[in-house]
Parts: C-alpha cells; sequence; structure tokens
C-alpha cells in the first residue's frame, strides 16, 4: 500500500532526474507518481504541489524535445515522399534507404517526445507506398531463405548421420563438444530463414542434437566422480616428511589435468576444493617464504643505508634464488641496478674529471697527483720539452674526434681524410695496432707538448679533446 511518504521520497527522486538530464527515467517515476496518489484518501497540499511542480517540469521537457525532434521528422517525411516518387533502380538498395529512414525515425522517438499521429500515419504510409517498389528484392529474398533452410536441413542430417554412427562407441567429450560447436557455427551461416520454417528446423535441430549433449553430460558426471575420488586422495596424504608429500600431492595433480572436463559449474568448485586440500603441504613452505621476503627486506635496507655494497648484496642474494618471483625480490634487484649504474656514472664522472685536468697540469707544473696515473711519466717528461709540436697535437685532436664520432673543422677535412683511411688499412693489418685508443692517443698528445710556448691554439685544441671524452670514456 502506497504512502504519502513514500511518494514524497519518489517524486523527489523523479526531480534529480530531472535536474541530472535522465528526462524519460523522471517522467517514468512521475506517472508512478500520480497513478498511485490516486489511492490516497487524502494527498498532503505539500505533496500535490511537488507533483503539478513535476508535470510543469516534464511538459516543459516535452516542448523542448518537440521543439528539436519535429523539424528532423520533417526532413525525415520528405526524404521518404522523395524515395516514393524517385525510387532507386537497385531494388535492395532502395530497401536499405527505406530502413535507414525508419531507424532514424525511431531514434528520434527513443531520443524525445514521440512523434504525433498525424505525423506517424503520414511517416507510415509513405513507408508503405516506397515498399511497394522493392516487390523483386522481397521474392529474391525469400528464396534466399528457402534455400537457408534446406541447407540447415542438411545440418540436421549431419548430425543424426553423426549419432548413428557413434552411439555404440562414442569419441571423447572433448570431441563430442568441438563437433557441436562446428556444426553451430555452420547452422549460424544459413540465416534468415522464413518465419513459417523457423519454429520446425529449430525442434529437429533440437532434437538431433539432444543424443549428443545427453552423452557430454554422463562424460562430464563420470569425470566429476573421478575428480572426488582424487581429492579423497589428496586428503590421505599423510607422509612424516613435507616434500614428500608435496611430491604426491604433485603427482595427483598430474592425473587431474589428464581428466576431463566436468561440468563449467562442478569443475570451478571441485578445482577449489582439491587445491585447498592441498593447500596444508604448502604452509611450511610459505613460512619459509615469509622468512626469506622479511631477510630480503633487511637486506634492501641495507643496501640502501650503503652499510653494505652492491657486489655484497649480490652475493647474498644468492641465497634467495627460491623466491625470485616475489615483489620484494623484484625490488632489489631494481635497487641493485640503480646504485650499480650511479656508482658506475660516478666513477666515470671522476675519471672524465682527472682527464679534464691533465692540461692544466702540463701548463701549470704542478699538482700531477690530479692527472691518471697512467699518464704521470709521460706528464715529468713533456716538461723537459722545450717546444711543442702542433701539427702532431692537431692530428691527434682529429683522430680522437673521428674516434668519437664529432665533427672536425673545416680545415681540418683532409686530414680527418687520411686519418680515416689509415684506420681503415689497420682493420686489415694482422699486426695488432695499439695506438688508436683514448689512452694512447692522450699519451702521444702529453709527449708532444711543451709548457714552453702554449698559446691559445694548445687550449682550444685540448678543448675539443674534451668534448671527445665525455663521449669515449
Amino acid at each position: 500500500m502506497e504512502t504519502s511518504k513514500h511518494l514524497f521520497k519518489e517524486i523527489e527522486k523523479a526531480e534529480q532526474l530531472f535536474s541530472d538530464g535522465a528526462i524519460r527515467n523522471a517522467q517514468k517515476i512521475l506517472r508512478d507518481v500520480i497513478k498511485s496518489s490516486k489511492n490516497l484518501e487524502n494527498i498532503p497540499n505539500k505533496l500535490r504541489h511537488k507533483i503539478n511542480s513535476a508535470i510543469s517540469k516534464s511538459k516543459y521537457y516535452d516542448d523542448i524535445s518537440s521543439f528539436a525532434t519535429n523539424p528532423k521528422r520533417n526532413i525525415l517525411i520528405d526524404e521518404i515522399k522523395n524515395l516514393v516518387k524517385n525510387p532507386n533502380n537497385d531494388p535492395r538498395a532502395h530497401a536499405h534507404s527505406i530502413h535507414d529512414l525508419q531507424r532514424k525515425w525511431q531514434l528520434l522517438d527513443t531520443s524525445g517526445k514521440s512523434a504525433s499521429k498525424k505525423q506517424w500515419e503520414n511517416f507510415n504510409d509513405l513507408s508503405n507506398k516506397a515498399w511497394e517498389s522493392c516487390a523483386d528484392y522481397f521474392e529474391e529474398i525469400k528464396q534466399i531463405k528457402i534455400d537457408n533452410a534446406k541447407k540447415r536441413e542438411l545440418i540436421i542430417d549431419n548430425i543424426n548421420t553423426y549419432v548413428s554412427n557413434n552411439k555404440k562407441n562414442w569419441p571423447p567429450l572433448k570431441k563430442l563438444v568441438l563437433f557441436l560447436k562446428d556444426e553451430y557455427q555452420k547452422w549460424q551461416q544459413f540465416a534468415p530463414v522464413l518465419e513459417t520454417d523457423i519454429d520446425d528446423l529449430k525442434t529437429k535441430y533440437l532434437n538431433a542434437r539432444k543424443p549428443i549433449n545427453d552423452e557430454i553430460k554422463n562424460q562430464e558426471l563420470k569425470n566429476k566422480e573421478i575428480k572426488e575420488n582424487l581429492i579423497l586422495k589428496v586428503n590421505e596424504i599423510k607422509n612424516e616428511d613435507n616434500n614428500l608429500n608435496i611430491k604426491e600431492f604433485l603427482n595427483v595433480k598430474a592425473e587431474w589435468q589428464k581428466i576431463g572436463p566436468a561440468g563449467k559449474k562442478n569443475d570451478s568448485f571441485l578445482w577449489k576444493k582439491f587445491n585447498k586440500s592441498g593447500d596444508r603441504f604448502y604452509e611450511e613452505k610459505n613460512n619459509l617464504v615469509k622468512e626469506n621476503i622479511q631477510k630480503i627486506n633487511i637486506l634492501n635496507k641495507e643496501l640502501l643505508d650503503k652499510t653494505k655494497t652492491s657486489n655484497e648484496v649480490l652475493t647474498e642474494l644468492k641465497l634467495f634464488e627460491s623466491i625470485r618471483n616475489t615483489d620484494e625480490y623484484k625490488i632489489i634487484k631494481k635497487n641493485i641496478k640503480k646504485l650499480v649504474t650511479e656508482e658506475k656514472q660516478t666513477i666515470k664522472n671522476e675519471k672524465l674529471e682527472s682527464y679534464k685536468k691533465i692540461y692544466d697540469v702540463l701548463v701549470n707544473n704542478s699538482e700531477i697527483e690530479k692527472a691518471p696515473k697512467v699518464f704521470v711519466n709521460k706528464i715529468n717528461e713533456s716538461f723537459l720539452n722545450k717546444t711543442s709540436s702542433l701539427k702532431d697535437l692537431n692530428y691527434l685532436c682529429v683522430k680522437l674526434e673521428l674516434l668519437a664520432n664529432i665533427d672536425s673543422p673545416k680545415k681540418d677535412q683532409e686530414i680527418r681524410g687520411k686519418i680515416q683511411f689509415e684506420l681503415l688499412s689497420n682493420k686489415f693489418n694482422t699486426k695488432k695496432n695499439s695506438e688508436n685508443d683514448l689512452n694512447s692517443i692522450i699519451g702521444c698528445f702529453i709527449t708532444n707538448f711543451s709548457n714552453q710556448d702554449v698559446t691559445k691554439k694548445h687550449q682550444n685544441l685540448w678543448k675539443r679533446m674534451c668534448n671527445c671524452f665525455e663521449v669515449l670514456i
């Protein structure tokens, strides 16, 4: 029995739907409220006002809808008139055009207020006239439907033959399912059929499939019994050694996987029950995993705090290979990789800075400890040089630019070409050439350098070489 309290809630719901733009839903609730309010002995004034207000809103939205949709309906009426006057030469295309206009009309009815009776009668009469020129097309469609029915009869015959040939010794369940699936796909291809044939063909089709479906259910039932026995078998596993328990469980699991389906409803339930029976064997194993995860978390903290080096952590991490698929293991591996990358970058930066300082050491004849140790002897020798060989220094700079794939100035293009030829020739030389690596070239530069005749040219050459260091180190 409706109460005014309930109707208040419903009318508030309708008002909210109006506000949200769900006009059709709001109007449906409003109609129900109006109908129910008639059963009340006394309608409270507040409720009456709310209903009247909602009715006004509904009419307003109907007017808005009509204002938006009526011109569109008039356009559709004009288009169907044109089809009546100028039918398409292709009956099939003509029929598609009529269908398209009818679909657009229906969309307008669902998106707004329905058409007036006069509008609908006008559109419907014109549609019927437009269909008159499609008689040949409908005859063609009818013949297609008749042919489809004949092909569906052949499918039914094929299923009946299959049943007759196999009922004494049915194939495995999976083959039966695949056969029915294939025949169903063929069945779907031959649609539509005449309305007068639908029910008869459907009955014959279902009757033909029934023996196969019955056999599928029979085999599923047998598989269900086998799986239930395997669950009992798991429950009986009780070795003192838990590893033996797990081994036996996995053997039973292998038997399970060879069994066919037991039906969609049964399979999921039985599989959960089977695994639950084996879960007890993994409790000890899970506890060990939890313990190892705690150890990895501690190890990860030591890595981030830098109380242990990345190499030390990597060595200890080998003990936890059994849980390599856990998130914790993956996180620590990621952190190790990041730290190693940072360490390599730090070493590279330090090396780069020490290489760049070579020139200052050469020029100032001091703080030789800031230069890389590998060049100390050559630097000391260079202090004895009285003159630099600018030609050789320029040659070494261009060679370094070539190795670093950095462009050289235009004035050095001829030298660059000669060096390129030399390097290419060295590739075919069986004798190993050790003068084309970074340290050898820098060593030659130091050997040909003298701080007694330093000019801006020396400094510019070194700047170009520093650009190469950033690539090659």
